[in-house]
């Protein structure tokens, strides 16, 4: 059975390492200027307003970041491994040597489970864009088939599609069962974390549970997904792919038809992603997963590293610091 590759990730002295480690380097790619501070900045001083203006601007530029840029030194080199994963550990992914450095691969073997579901998802979509499903089931032939999702469609569009498939999976109120079954609570926000690492590993790859006080209850919280390297993301290549069809029609899913709030912070340079079951999302226009740029992996890139140009197929970012704020 052909295997096929994925992305780079931090290796597994980053993934046990110290809390507070993991915590600064996510904090690395998503901390944002304190506006409010700035604003009462220009108004306390002469000129503060073209000052203000000033910083916005510059501000703006650094955070744009394109998908080649990094902030943080380089880490030292991580020893590869393999891991057994997904339903019933029957699925494998083999980490290399220094696993953490961009053109770094990991091969994953998919177990009869997995290409299963990859079949099944992959008719899902074919039939809501109107294709014919692919002759052969692999990952490959799913990360084309995502691409034509995206085909003619913006973003919201793109979303769509994938919100309605999801929707589509659940019987006549399931929604309501969903609800009364799982309110927000500890015991509910652990269960969905466990059960987000077996059922979507075929798609994105290996995930571990951690331990996170980043949710709306404030409590140590078993609730935090972290995906090691995401398998879509690598493959595609693509910052747009990620951020419509996949957090922002799952974090509407959750959260909007489920009742069950749901954060997911992409991580662009190194390809590994985290879900924070119980964390309210910020409206997605103002998320800063948009400010990121396209991939120099992804076929339809353009600007690739290119400062301050956000991906041509995100909506346009309308938080703090955007042309306008």
């Amino acid at each position: 059975r052909g295997m096929t590759s994925v992305s780079t990730l931090p290796g597994p002295a980053a993934i046990r390492g110290t809390r507070g480690a993991c915590v600064a380097r996510r904090r690395d790619w998503t901390t944002r200027p304190n506006f409010g501070v700035l604003a009462s900045a220009s108004k306390s001083t002469p000129g503060g307003s073209g000052n203000l203006q000033s910083s916005r601007i510059k501000t703006n530029s650094r955070t744009r970041a394109t998908s080649s840029s990094t902030a943080s030194p380089p880490e030292p080199p991580r020893p590869g491994f393999s891991e057994k994963y997904s339903f019933l550990n029957l699925a494998s992914a083999e980490f290399p040597e220094d696993w953490g450095e961009p053109g770094a691969k990991v091969r994953y073997e998919d177990s009869p489970l997995d290409l299963a579901l990859m079949a099944w998802f992959s008719r899902k979509i074919a039939m809501a864009i109107k294709v014919p499903p692919p002759k052969n089931i692999s990952y490959d032939e799913f990360i084309a088939l995502c691409f034509l999702q995206m085909r003619g469609r913006d973003y919201q569009g793109q979303r769509d599609i994938t919100f309605d498939i999801m929707t589509s999976l659940m019987p006549p109120g399931g929604d309501k069962v969903f609800r009364k079954l799982f309110p927000v609570n500890k015991f509910s926000l652990e269960l969905n974390a466990v059960i987000t690492k077996v059922v979507f590993a075929w798609m994105v790859g290996p995930m571990e549970v951690r331990a996170t006080l980043d949710n709306d209850l404030g409590e140590l919280l078993e609730s935090q997904v972290h995906i090691k390297k995401c398998r879509w993301l690598q493959e595609s290549g693509c910052s747009a792919m990620c951020v419509n069809m996949c957090k922002t029609a799952t974090q509407d899913f959750f959260t909007d038809q489920f009742g069950l709030p749901l954060t997911i912070k992409p991580n662009f340079a190194d390809k590994s992603c985290d879900f924070y079951f119980g964390k309210t999302p910020p409206p997605i226009e103002n998320d800063d997963a948009l400010l990121f740029g396209c991939n120099s992996l992804c076929k339809t890139g353009q600007d690739v590293g290119v400062e301050s140009v956000a991906c041509h197929k995100l909506r346009p970012y309308e938080g703090a610091g955007a042309e306008g704020a």
